[in-house]
C-alpha cells in the first residue's frame, strides 16, 4: 500500500511538473502603443513589474487568474484569465489619464510603492504644451515647481523646486547625471532637442528615489529617452512661431527588429529672433541611439548633442527703465525714477529719458553699422556618449551598467569697453567704439580699445554607473552600486571681437602676468587661464521591502570628492631649498648666480593641491496600501553633503597679487528632511497630498561675499570668502488632483503652499584671521522663487483627437532674491521686498487624423493668452545697479519681466 502511495505521488508531482503555463503580459499604452516599463501586475495576489519592453514573464500552474495590471495615471485594467498549458500571451492596453506617473529605469518612483511624491510629465503633454518652450517651463503645473526664462534667451530658462534653485536639483538624462561639476548649475541651452526623444520626465520632490550621492536637495528631474520598446515609425514636425521662429524635426524609431536590434535616431534644427530684443537663436540637435538584445542582455549605445549660439539677457535692470509706470504703481518715487535717469546720463544725452524702454529692452544690444548686435551671447556644444549593459541573468537577479563620457567647448561673449557709450535709443553705440578703434592721432596703430571677449568653459567628463540588483526572497530586494566620475574644467578667456581694431593689449593691472601688454589677436588667451579637478567614487546600498500592502526601503550611499586647480597664467612659482619665489612674463629673477624665468624647469604653475571631502547619505521610508483607493506614505532623510567646487576652490582669476587657494570655512553641509503624503486613486478622481519640513545647516551661500584683504581699506583687492553658521528652513503642503469628469472632460488642479525662511545669523571670517563679521537674516524668507502656487487645467475632447485646453498658474508669495549676508546692523532680520503676485493662463489646442496609414496632426499653442504684465524675477540692492537705494524694496531692486503673448503653431506626420 505504501509503495503504491508512493507510485502514486510520483506520477502526480510529474504530471504537475508538466502540466505548467508560462504567462506573457505586456502592458503598452493605448494610444501610442508604446510599452510601459515597470507596471504593477497582479497575478492573484503574486505582484511583479513589467521590464524594459513592457514584459512580465512567470511560470504558474494552469487555472483560472484575476489579472490586474496597473499604471498610475492609467486605468486599471483587470480581468479574468484562464491559463492553459504552454504559453498563454496577454497584451494588455491601458488608457492614459491626464496624469501620467510613469516609472523611469534610473531611480524608479513607483505608484503606491516608493513612498515620495512625484509627479510626471508624459510625451502627450510635451507634444501639447511645451511650444518651443525650454524643457523647465512645462513644470510650472508641477506642485512645488517655479521655472522662468530669466533674461528671456531661449536656453536660459531656470527652474526652483521647494525653493531650492538648480545647484541643488539633481537633473539625469537616462540615469546620467548632468548637473554641473563645479557649481551644480543646469544650462537648459545644452539640451535643446530632448523633447523630440523624451518618453517621459518625472519630477522627485524632496530628497527623491536616487541611490546616488547626488547634489538633491530639493528635487531630481530625470528624463528617459525613448529606445527599443518604443513603437516603429517615422515622425517628422514643423513648427512656427512668433519672431520669427522656425524650427524643423524628424525622428526614427525602428521598434525591436526581429534580431534583437532597435534603432532610434532624431535631428532637429531651430532659428529665431527672440521675444525679447536681441535673443536670437540658432541650435542644431542630433540623436543616436542603438539598441542590442541578445537573450537576457540588453546592450545600448547613444549619443547626442545640441550645438547653438544665443543672445542673453544676463543682467536685470531697475523697474523704471523698463516701464516708468509700473515703477510708480509699486510705490517707486519719483526722485528714484530720475537718479536712474541721471546715473546713466554719463552714457546717454542727458536731455533723453533712459527709463521706460518697455519690457523687451535688452541693455546689452548695441548697433554697428545699422546692425543689431548682443554683445552677451552664449555659444556652446555639449554631446554625450553613453554605453550601456543590462543584464537580467534571473528572476533574482538583475545588473546594469553605464560608462558615459561629456566633452564640452563654449563660452559667453561680454564686452570689454573703457565706457559703454549709448545712443539716444537706448542701444549701445557700437559705432562709437569701432571709431575708437580706428587708427588716429591718440591710437596710430588701430590698437582696439573697446573689445569683446568671451569667458570659455570646456570640459571633459566622463563616468561608470554601476548597478546591482538581487532579490533575497519574493519580499526583499537588496541593490548595490557604485559611481564614479572624473572631470575637468577648462576656464579662459579669449578675445572674441576687436570691434575693427588690429589688436589688443591687457591693461597692466590686470592679473595676466603671462601676456600683460601683449599684442592679442581673435582668439588669444588673456585675463585667467586655468583648470579645475574634480575627482568623485561614490556608492551605495538600497534595501527594499514589499509585501501585502507595505512597502518600505532604506537607503545609505557616501561618496568620496576631490577638488584641486591648476593656474596657467598667473606668475609661476620657482621653489627651491632655501626659498621660494615667482617668476612673470618678461621677468628674470637672480638668485645665487642662477637666473630663473618663465622657461627654466624650476618654474611650475601654481595649484592648489587636492581638496578632499567625505559625505554621506542615509534615507529611508514607507508606504502602506490602505485598499485599492487609499495610500499613505512617509519618508525620512539625513545629508551630509559636500560643498560645491566654487565654494571649496577659489581661483582669484580678477585679484593681481592673489595666488589660487581655497576658500575658508569648508564644512559639509547638514540636510534633514520630512515628508508625509497620502494618495487616493479611484477610476474617475485621483489625489495626492504631502507635507514636508526640510533643515539646511551649513548652508553655502551661491555667490560667495567679497571681502577685502586689508580691512577697512576701500582700495584693497577683495576675495571671496565662504560663510559658516548659517541655516534655512523650507516647510509646506502640496496637493495635486486631476478629475475625469465625463470621457471629454478632465480637470487637473494643483495647490502648494511653502514657507521657506532663513533660520539662523552668519559670521563672516576675513582672510587675515583676525577679524569678522556678522548679519543676521533670521525668519526672513528665502527669494527667488514663488511661495504660493495654484494651478488649474481643464481639457475638452468633443471628438476624438480634438482637443482643447486651458492650463492657468497663479504664483503669489513671492519674495526678491537677495545677498543674505547684507543683513546687518540696521537692515538685521530686514524682509525682502515681496514681487506683486501673478497670474498666467495657457491656451492649446490640436486635432488628429490619419490619411490611409499615415497620422496627421495640428496644434496650436498661445502662452500668456491674455498678455500679463508681470515680474518673473527679481533681485534686491543688486549691486550692478544704482547703489543709491538699498532698501529692500522695489526702488532697490531690479527685475526681468517676463514674456507676453506668444504663439506656435505645428504640423506633424507619423508614418
Amino acid at each position: 500500500m505504501q509503495k503504491n502511495y508512493i507510485l502514486f505521488l510520483f506520477l502526480f508531482l510529474s504530471i504537475s511538473a508538466f502540466s505548467q503555463a508560462t504567462l506573457r503580459v505586456t502592458a503598452v499604452d493605448k494610444d501610442t502603443r508604446e510599452p510601459l516599463i515597470a507596471a504593477t501586475v497582479l497575478v492573484g495576489e503574486k505582484g511583479f513589474s513589467t521590464d524594459l519592453e513592457g514584459n512580465v514573464l512567470v511560470d504558474l500552474i494552469p487555472q483560472t487568474y484575476k489579472l490586474t495590471v496597473s499604471y498610475v495615471g492609467y486605468e486599471t485594467v483587470e480581468q479574468e484569465i484562464d491559463l492553459k498549458e504552454g504559453e498563454n500571451v496577454w497584451v494588455v492596453e491601458l488608457k492614459g489619464q491626464t496624469f501620467k506617473e510613469i516609472v523611469l529605469i534610473a531611480d524608479i518612483a513607483m505608484d503606491r510603492k516608493t513612498p515620495i511624491s512625484f509627479s510626471n510629465i508624459s510625451t502627450k503633454q510635451i507634444t501639447e504644451e511645451l511650444a518651443s518652450q525650454d524643457l523647465p517651463m512645462i513644470l510650472n503645473a508641477t506642485p512645488g515647481v517655479y521655472a522662468t526664462q530669466s533674461g528671456g534667451g531661449d536656453g536660459d530658462a531656470r527652474i526652483n523646486i521647494r525653493g531650492f534653485n538648480q545647484r541643488n536639483i539633481a537633473v539625469m538624462v537616462d540615469g546620467i547625471p548632468v548637473n554641473d561639476m563645479e557649481n551644480g548649475w543646469v544650462y537648459w541651452s545644452n539640451w535643446f532637442g530632448l523633447d523630440l526623444v523624451t518618453q517621459t520626465m518625472q519630477v522627485q520632490r524632496g530628497l527623491g528615489a536616487s541611490k546616488l550621492a547626488l547634489p538633491s536637495v530639493g528635487g531630481t528631474v530625470n528624463i528617459l529617452t525613448k529606445g527599443i520598446g518604443a513603437k516603429k515609425g517615422l515622425k517628422f514636425r514643423q513648427e512656427v512661431g512668433n519672431n520669427g521662429y522656425l524650427r524643423s524635426t524628424i525622428g526614427l524609431t525602428s521598434g525591436r527588429l526581429k534580431n534583437g536590434w532597435g534603432i532610434s535616431a532624431a535631428a532637429s534644427y531651430k532659428e529665431g529672433d527672440g521675444w525679447v530684443n536681441g535673443t536670437f537663436t540658432k541650435g542644431y540637435f542630433y540623436y543616436l541611439r542603438i539598441d542590442k538584445k541578445i537573450d537576457k542582455h540588453l546592450f545600448t549605445l547613444s549619443g547626442f548633442g545640441a550645438p547653438q549660439k544665443h543672445g542673453q539677457r544676463p543682467f536685470r535692470n531697475e523697474i523704471s527703465i523698463f516701464s516708468k509706470e509700473t515703477a510708480t504703481s509699486l510705490g517707486v518715487s519719483d526722485e528714484a525714477i530720475i537718479a536712474v535717469d541721471n546715473a546713466n546720463q554719463s552714457v546717454v544725452d542727458e536731455n533723453v529719458s533712459f527709463t521706460d524702454q518697455g519690457i523687451r529692452f535688452n541693455s546689452h544690444v548695441g548697433i554697428l553699422d545699422g546692425k543689431e548686435i548682443n554683445t552677451r551671447q552664449n555659444f556652446y556644444h555639449k554631446p554625450q556618449f553613453n554605453l550601456r549593459h543590462s543584464w537580467i541573468a534571473s528572476k533574482r537577479f538583475e545588473l546594469s551598467n553605464v560608462a558615459y563620457l561629456s566633452i564640452g567647448k563654449g563660452g559667453g561673449v561680454g564686452p570689454l569697453f573703457t565706457a559703454t557709450q549709448r545712443r539716444a535709443d537706448g542701444f549701445i553705440d557700437l559705432d562709437a567704439a569701432y571709431a575708437k578703434n580706428q587708427p588716429q592721432f591718440f591710437n596710430s596703430t588701430g590698437r582696439s580699445i573697446d573689445v569683446l571677449r568671451a569667458n570659455m568653459n570646456d570640459h571633459y567628463w566622463y563616468g561608470l554607473l554601476s548597478n546591482a540588483k538581487f532579490m533575497i526572497n519574493p519580499d526583499l530586494t537588496l541593490s548595490a552600486g557604485l559611481d564614479l566620475r572624473y572631470y575637468e574644467g577648462n576656464h579662459y578667456s579669449t578675445v572674441h571681437d576687436l570691434i575693427g581694431g588690429a589688436y589688443y593689449e591687457t591693461p597692466s593691472e590686470t592679473n595676466s602676468r603671462t601676456v600683460a601688454k601683449t599684442p592679442l589677436l581673435e582668439g588669444d588667451k588673456m585675463n585667467y587661464d586655468n583648470t579645475g579637478f574634480v575627482n568623485w567614487i561614490g556608492t551605495f546600498g538600497l534595501l527594499e521591502y514589499s509585501k501585502n500592502q507595505w512597502s518600505a526601503f532604506a537607503n545609505i550611499s557616501a561618496a568620496r570628492v576631490g577638488y584641486s586647480l591648476e593656474d596657467y597664467m598667473k606668475p609661476k612659482i620657482v621653489s627651491l631649498v632655501d626659498t621660494s619665489f615667482f617668476v612673470s612674463y618678461g621677468e628674470e629673477v637672480n638668485h645665487n648666480g642662477q637666473t630663473y624665468n618663465l622657461e627654466s624647469a624650476e618654474a611650475q604653475n601654481q595649484r592648489v593641491d587636492w581638496v578632499y571631502q567625505n559625505s554621506f547619505t542615509i534615507k529611508t521610508g514607507a508606504s502602506y496600501q490602505v485598499d485599492e483607493q487609499h495610500n499613505i506614505f512617509f519618508n525620512a532623510g539625513y545629508l551630509s553633503r559636500p560643498m560645491q567646487y566654487t565654494n571649496v576652490i577659489r581661483d582669484n582669476r580678477f585679484v593681481l597679487d592673489a595666488s589660487p587657494t581655497t576658500f575658508l570655512n569648508i564644512k559639509n553641509e547638514l540636510i534633514t528632511a520630512l515628508e508625509l503624503g497620502y494618495k487616493f486613486g479611484s477610476r474617475n478622481f485621483s489625489l495626492n497630498f504631502n507635507g514636508y519640513w526640510t533643515s539646511w545647516l551649513n548652508k553655502p551661500l551661491d555667490s560667495p561675499p567679497t571681502v577685502p584683504l586689508v580691512p577697512d581699506d576701500p582700495e584693497s583687492d577683495r576675495v571671496p570668502v565662504n560663510v559658516s553658521g548659517i541655516a534655512a528652513l523650507h516647510r509646506g503642503i502640496e496637493l495635486d488632483f486631476v478629475y475625469k469628469i465625463t470621457d471629454k472632460l478632465e480637470a487637473q488642479g494643483l495647490i502648494s503652499l511653502g514657507d521657506w525662511i532663513w533660520n539662523s545669523s552668519g559670521i563672516v571670517d576675513l582672510p587675515n584671521d583676525t577679524t569678522s563679521y556678522e548679519f543676521d537674516p533670521t525668519g526672513v524668507h528665502v527669494g527667488d522663487a514663488a511661495q504660493t502656487q495654484l494651478g488649474l487645467m481643464i481639457r475638452y475632447e468633443p471628438i476624438k483627437r480634438l482637443f482643447f485646453k486651458v492650463r492657468t498658474v497663479y504664483f503669489a508669495k513671492n519674495f526678491a532674491d537677495f545677498n543674505p549676508e547684507t543683513l546687518k546692523g540696521d537692515n538685521a532680520r530686514m524682509e525682502s521686498w515681496q514681487m506683486p503676485n501673478y497670474f498666467i493662463a495657457n491656451f492649446h489646442t490640436g486635432y488628429g487624423f490619419k490619411v490611409r496609414k499615415t497620422d496627421v496632426s495640428f496644434n496650436l499653442n498661445i502662452l500668456n493668452l491674455f498678455d500679463a504684465l508681470y515680474i518673473s524675477d527679481g533681485r534686491n540692492n543688486d549691486s550692478f545697479n544704482n547703489p543709491n537705494f538699498n532698501n529692500f524694496d522695489a526702488a532697490s531692486a531690479s527685475v526681468f519681466f517676463g514674456q507676453g503673448r506668444r504663439w506656435n503653431v505645428s504640423m506633424q506626420i507619423k508614418l
